[in-house]
């Protein structure tokens, strides 16, 4: 026998051995948790339940035998480096385990779904898009309110509408058809945004096939957002999509702003380009000036007439502490008007 041929039926004899140690335990667990289901129904699940928790105890003791073979060097990589905060509630949710390492390292178990720190995450690579069963557990385990934290909001839960533009983000109509289909979860007013920001445009389409159209005013599921939230995530296929529809879907000065904002120049050009071109206004170059996109600052200048700007154009900059953008401003001719008062009141320590 040529050396090491014995090695790949020696891993799988060890492997057959620790599932044969545990799957008794295993299977006992998952024969107390349909017993549980049915003990519920008939008003008798204390005995049952009982044993459960004990046996799920003697699993989690196990499980921690094993995973403290690790040195809490490797942990502090593992949590540092391979996870988000993102996925912090899920990680200390799954054990005791996990969740003291949690509080050991000291990460705080707090979910940030604002628009800029997904587009961070999706731009580093890090973001993994969470799968429906992600969405299940979310809703098997959390208490779930309708609406969204537009208005108001209760610590501690999860609102319908909150998942329905995350899922529209994240670029999945799978788990939006199980949100509004199967859950019958309604869109919101910032859908639209949200499903730009994504840029999926299989989302985009998912969403008009179920009914929605792209009106102005708010109260209705799409307005300007929707381009503004494309733009301002560089998803220039996606805006190409919502103002090709018949009729287009509106936009106004928000999308060049946005643009100006995230540093998409591309998408800016093809906004200005367009017939009649989508409008702008001081605020774009203010919003450039304030992101530090000297790029994106100088073509906007240099268009024929130049995009206007203001006094906030300047101390937008000085606030972000982009000195290459405040030398260019000063340096035209005329240069960027500037508030002495102002800037004294933004820079004041």
């Amino acid at each position: 026998m040529a050396r090491g041929e014995g090695e790949p039926s020696a891993k799988r004899a060890k492997v057959d051995e620790a599932k044969e140690e545990e799957d008794p335990l295993v299977r006992r667990r998952e024969e107390l948790v349909r017993l549980l289901v049915r003990a519920r129904r008939a008003k008798g699940s204390a005995g049952v339940k009982k044993e459960l928790l004990t046996l799920c105890a003697k699993l989690e003791t196990k499980n921690e035998k094993l995973l403290g073979r690790l040195l809490p060097e490797l942990w502090q990589k593992i949590l540092d480096e391979y996870l988000d905060q993102n996925d912090l509630v899920a990680l200390a949710m799954t054990c005791r385990f996990f969740r003291e390492k949690q509080k050991d390292l000291g990460w705080k178990m707090e979910t940030k779904l604002g628009a800029r720190r997904l587009l961070e995450l999706r731009r580093s690579g890090k973001m993994a898009s969470h799968s429906l069963g992600w969405f299940r557990w979310v809703c098997d385990t959390m208490e779930i309110r309708p609406g969204s934290t537009e208005w108001r909001s209760f610590e501690g839960a999860v609102y319908e509408g909150n998942l329905v533009n995350y899922a529209a983000f994240q670029g999945s109509v799978e788990i939006l058809r199980w949100l509004m289909e199967e859950k019958e979860w309604e869109t919101n007013w910032k859908t639209g945004w949200w499903a730009g920001l994504g840029g999926n445009v299989e989302v985009l389409e998912y969403l008009l096939e179920r009914g929605y159209e792209f009106l102005t005013g708010l109260g209705y599921e799409f307005n300007e957002n929707a381009c503004a939230g494309a733009a301002f995530g560089g998803r220039l296929e996606a805006l190409k999509f919502l103002r090709g529809l018949d009729p287009p879907c509106p936009w106004d000065e928000w999308t060049c702003i946005r643009a100006a904002e995230g540093g998409h120049l591309d998408v800016l050009k093809w906004a200005r380009e367009q017939d009649p071109p989508c409008t702008w206004s001081a605020d774009t170059c203010t919003y450039a000036a304030k992101e530090g996109h000297l790029d994106v600052l100088k073509w906007l200048r240099a268009q024929d007439p130049p995009c206007p700007w203001s006094e906030w154009t300047y101390s937008s900059a000085a606030r972000g502490g982009h000195l290459d953008v405040l030398k260019f401003l000063r340096s035209e001719d005329p240069p960027c008007p500037w508030d002495e008062a102002q800037l004294t009141r933004w820079l004041r320590p």
